[in-house]
């Protein structure tokens, strides 16, 4: 059975290698495919190399619309991404979750650009795909360990102890052990002193005075999401795939040295046995980029561990638990056609993203933007050189003589006041053959070429700022109107870059980090450092790309934010300078805010303040001065107020006499009739009815209070000087206080 279940599975093994193999030869992308030599060509084309047409003695110019179109296009394309300090934004599920989806906007953006260098991969992902038809990105979780090698001296236990102490993984390579003698002998002439003194020293404890010496290898573990860029060469997929996701096969190969292998943990036996790679991985598309540069890369190993063995990482859906369903597995092979499996594991995506400037229904390969000038190069190219040569011609034009007659060694120096000898006037044995000069023609062709270009690309003389009729423009729209084409196209691709390529790529970042990042990330948003914990983000958000139309240009969106900041001004004015439902101080605040933003400025903090922050430390307004008639009114309520406080206090008074006095009437009842009856009485009753007099009394004491505090308000009202707003007055209006019962303390 044992026997049956190994045979079971080499024949599995050799099942899968027969698959890989022929996956990879047959994948979109292998050596010397069609894709290849069109890619190769493109390159060309950028690079501006020879067209293969030339002639000794003839011009030999290249035009350069191809790499001019595309650097026309790379900017605008560049600014719109990167303009911004967000180019993602988490959107909440619910309004709990957005403090959250702020954190994540804030880390995703921080992972991109800061750890990644996110500017240098947008550059090559859309470079590449504006040459070479698509551009390519790979994202995964790099959990790789980084090891180092430090050495201490003279060590003690507890600082040896201290050294490993720590959360990396530690390693002690060589090690050497040897006492402090010093240390040593100042103990022991110390124990001696104490012994001359008649001390008992039995009890003192004798340190360890060994010291250490040692290397030690530091393992660190610093897991993180890594993104690179893809040359187009080393990417493989399925010919019936229209996406990457759809594709039952992908790969990435790459030249691998064995000792990078071992590295990765693959068994150094295994890996000696690989076979080291023929084909060198340059084809013709690396050929190309490298080749104008002195250098090009040599396998040139110093020796076994740094041979390059060609390696394969495919992600293959097969059936590989003969289920009848077909599984997404990650197949690591080596050799030219991944004859040898180093790995196979299950893995739950593709860390690939594309993008392509000029989709292609149902193809997985677009069009790139060199694919459009590629033909205009060329005539451009062939018309420059005949114009040269043309031009060189009539300069210098040739010269039909009388043999015999012209002294040859004169006719072929040319030089400034030569002389050419004749046996004959030179008009009779020497006749200038006049070329016929094609710049009448030559020139409105170029124009015409220019003008295809154009037209095809959006890309316009107008956008470069290299016509003078857009120097010369006398207005804006007239700018605008040039500039609109070259702004739809490019407007196009970003749009498409966005939704096909840069939001799939914040995506599998948003998922690697909710997946494995279990670690706390300190970031700063908003000028303060917050703890982010990715895991806790998992079905909060949703993932949106930020890309408008006319994110590109921030000029326009400051010219247009200057027209709605003077409408809200007039608005502002029209309602009196006061704020209404139409436009408020936070909305004006808000345009400015948005035009700081613009203009590349981080804190707007520093520029205008926000006005609820600002209304809070506004101190409160005065009221308007007294009318006549609410003064008049005012006394007439104080003086009333007064002669009502005068008679609570007079009615106070009396009351306060009447209780004493009944208070020493209760008490002298008491006293006679303890001593007439010489016994115990009941007082509770007679105590209970005179605090209830005392509460009376106490009841209208509050009142007096109150009526002086009313008093007291009246007279600071009357003053007009006093910082609160006077109870029953409109605001603006001259109408005056209406009396109550409650302004009088009753």
């Amino acid at each position: 059975m044992a026997k049956k279940n190994k045979d079971q599975k080499e024949n599995s093994d050799l099942e899968l290698q027969t698959i890989i193999g022929n996956q990879i030869t047959n994948g979109l992308g292998y050596l010397g495919g069609q894709l290849s030599d069109q890619r190769r060509k493109s390159l060309e084309y950028y690079l501006g190399d020879k067209l293969g047409t030339e002639i000794d003695g003839r011009s030999q110019v290249v035009s350069t619309d191809v790499s001019d179109t595309i650097e026309s296009l790379l900017p605008n394309l560049l600014r719109v991404f990167t303009a911004s300090d967000n180019v993602v934004r988490c959107e909440p599920m619910t309004a709990e979750d957005v403090p959250m989806a702020d954190q994540a906007t804030a880390y995703l953006n921080h992972v991109f650009y800061k750890e990644n260098n996110g500017f240098q991969l947008l550059y090559n992902f859309f470079k590449d795909a504006l040459i070479e038809k698509n551009g390519f990105l790979k994202i995964y979780w790099d959990d790789s360990e980084k090891v180092d090698y430090e050495t201490y001296e003279n060590l003690s236990p507890v600082e040896k102890e201290a050294l490993q102490d720590t959360k990396d993984e530690i390693e002690i390579v060589d090690e050497e052990v040897f006492e402090d003698e010093d240390a040593k002998e100042q103990f022991e002439a110390t124990l001696a002193q104490y012994e001359a003194q008649g001390m008992d020293v039995s009890q003192i404890q004798v340190p360890n005075f060994d010291l250490y010496n040692c290397k030690i290898k530091r393992i660190k573990k610093t897991g993180r999401v890594k993104i690179e860029s893809i040359p187009p060469e080393e990417f493989l997929i399925d010919r019936s795939a229209k996406t990457i996701e759809d594709a039952n096969f992908v790969a990435h190969k790459v030249l691998m040295t064995r000792s990078d292998l071992v590295a990765m943990g693959y068994p150094q036996d295994e890996v000696d046995e690989l076979p080291k790679s023929d084909l060198d991985i340059y084809d013709n598309e690396q050929i190309v980029r490298l080749r104008d540069i002195d250098n090009y890369p040599i396998n040139n190993p110093t020796d076994s561990s740094t041979e390059k063995v060609l390696i394969f990482e495919c992600y293959v859906k097969y059936d590989g638990d003969e289920d009848g369903i077909a599984e997404l597995r990650k197949i690591v092979a080596a050799g030219d056609n991944g004859s040898h499996i180093l790995s196979n594991m299950p893995c739950d995506t593709i860390p690939f993203v594309t993008v392509t400037p000029i989709p292609m229904p149902h193809r997985f390969y677009g069009r790139s933007i060199s694919e459009l000038v590629e033909d205009v190069q060329l005539m451009k190219s062939t018309v420059m050189r005949q114009l040269l040569d043309n031009m060189y011609l009539t300069n210098n034009n040739r010269v039909a003589i009388m043999d015999g007659m012209v002294n040859m060694d004169d006719l072929l120096t040319t030089r400034p006041g030569g002389i050419v000898r004749t046996k004959q006037p030179p008009n009779q044995v020497l006749q200038p053959l006049q070329a016929q000069p094609i710049s009448q023609q030559a020139f409105p062709l170029l124009s015409y070429l220019d003008s295809v270009r154009e037209g095809r690309t959006g890309v316009s003389k107008e956008a470069q700022g290299l016509s003078p009729d857009t120097l010369n423009a006398k207005t804006a729209t007239g700018v605008n109107a040039l500039m609109t084409q070259t702004q739809m196209r490019s407007e196009l691709i970003a749009r498409v870059f966005a939704e096909t390529g840069v939001k799939s790529l914040f995506k599998k970042i948003f998922e690697l980090m909710v997946k494995y990042q279990d670690k706390e990330k300190i970031i700063m948003i908003s000028n303060q450092y917050i703890p982010v914990r990715p895991t806790e983000w998992k079905d909060r958000f949703n993932i949106s790309i930020v890309v408008g139309l006319g994110t590109g240009s921030k000029e326009q969106q400051t010219i247009m934010l200057n027209s709605i900041l003077e409408r809200q001004l007039q608005a502002f004015q029209l309602q009196g300078g006061k704020e209404m439902p139409m436009v408020n101080l936070k909305n004006m605040y808000n345009t400015l805010t948005k035009m700081v933003e613009n203009a590349g400025l981080k804190n707007v903090e520093t520029y205008f303040v926000d006005p609820d922050v600002g209304k809070q430390m506004m101190p409160p307004p005065q009221p308007p001065p007294l009318t006549p008639i609410e003064k008049i009114e005012f006394t007439r309520i104080d003086a009333e107020n007064k002669r009502k406080i005068a008679d609570l206090q007079l009615q106070s008074q009396e009351l306060a006499q009447k209780t004493q006095e009944m208070q020493l009437d209760f008490e002298t009842k008491i006293k006679e009739m303890s001593l007439k009856y010489n016994t115990q009485l009941d007082t509770a009753k007679i105590k209970a009815d005179a605090d209830l007099d005392k509460m009376m009394v106490a009841g209208d004491n509050k009142i007096l209070e109150q009526a002086a505090k009313s008093t007291n308000m009246f007279g600071e009202q009357l003053k007009g000087t006093n910082g609160s707003e006077r109870p029953g007055r409109q605001v603006g209006g001259d109408q005056p206080i209406q009396r109550s019962q409650a302004d009088i303390g009753e």
